[in-house]
């Protein structure tokens, strides 16, 4: 028998890793399991395209799906489905929080008895789940958000917060990274007044308005939540200020781009919510298999590599949507 030489013995180990490595990084997908999404709450676009990409993931992982919410954004109203889907026996449990700490007692209840918990989008508390997938780092997005309207106002013009809840984990974080970086950045820049409209459009409508007639000078409304950036471009399309009010905030593309067109909104930042919905997913069946350890990296299909740091795993880095680029995205 002929030896191979050493480039073949070479080729040979190296095709031999990377069979490894390919069978590694797909999940153990022979358990079928329970997963419910449950988003703030029902009929918000963004989380809508959330499931989207959760429906086409859980497919292929062998997943039994289920997408339910609370009809407003409530806590309480999380916390009621979450005891239902602990007594259903789900197996992981996936929600982006209403508030951080209200829901912390029935997840850590969840988690004693077996089942997953993956956070999404608005972080719990950390003792209440097992991973939190964030979807960009909390500086990168106060920075987006700023630099979305600064180009486009005076250095030292007014400005608004239009936010969801007072106690929205995820919003809070970015008010905080974004107040930071307009410190630096924009020194003479201010914030007059923060106001919510609850994740509801018509809600934030009123507000936006409210927020217009009540500070004569404010120049632009940074509203950091999908309900209420909708609402803070319809109030200054209502009260005739195009051109003189610039909105900026994170939606998904099919609910701006009226008013990306319209020059109310030039620039809103957010990710690929479909694409985040399908990191969900395999996140889900990673923690169920106890394939996913606190800090490494791991393998998410043809999303790609992911690293995870003390049970943090960062999605991706703010996608801007300007007039520009907002056809090419449809969720």
């Amino acid at each position: 028998m002929t030896k191979p030489s050493w480039k073949s013995a070479v080729l040979i180990a190296t095709s031999a890793l990377c069979v490894g490595a390919a069978l590694a990084a797909a999940p153990d997908t022979s358990k079928r399991l329970k997963v419910a999404m449950v988003p703030k709450l029902l009929g918000l676009s963004v989380f809508k395209a959330n499931e989207k990409g959760a429906i086409a993931a859980a497919k292929d992982l062998n997943i039994d799906f289920l997408y339910t919410a609370p009809v407003t954004a409530s806590a309480q109203g999380q916390v009621e489905i979450f005891n239902s889907l602990i007594a259903r026996k789900y197996d992981v449990i996936t929600t982006t929080s209403n508030n951080p700490t209200q829901l912390a007692p029935a997840l850590r209840r969840a988690m004693k008895m077996g089942i997953k918990v993956v956070s999404y989008d608005s972080d719990v508390s950390a003792d209440a789940r097992d991973f939190f997938i964030q979807n960009t780092s909390y500086p990168e997005m106060g920075k987006a958000l700023v630099d979305s309207v600064a180009k486009y106002i005076a250095p030292d013009a007014e400005v608004a917060i239009l936010s969801s809840t007072p106690d929205a984990t995820i919003q809070n974080e970015w008010i905080k990274a974004l107040t930071a970086y307009m410190k630096t950045a924009y020194p003479r820049m201010k914030i007059v007044t923060t106001q919510y409209g609850y994740s509801n459009p018509t809600q934030s409508l009123t507000a936006g308005v409210n927020i217009l007639q009540a500070n004569k000078n404010v120049k632009a409304i940074i509203a950091p939540d999908g309900g209420a950036e909708v609402g803070a471009a319809a109030a200054v399309e209502k009260l005739g200020l195009t051109g003189k009010v610039f909105v900026t905030g994170c939606s998904n593309p099919d609910s701006i781009r009226a008013y990306v067109k319209k020059d109310i909104i030039k620039a809103s930042p957010l990710w690929d919510e479909v694409k985040e919905g399908m990191l969900v997913m395999h996140v889900a069946r990673l923690a169920a298999n106890n394939a996913l350890q606190k800090n490494g990296s791991f393998t998410a299909g043809s999303l790609g590599k992911f690293d995870v740091k003390d049970g943090v795993i960062v999605f991706s880095k703010p996608l801007v949507f300007t007039k520009a680029n907002i056809d090419q995205y449809r969720f």
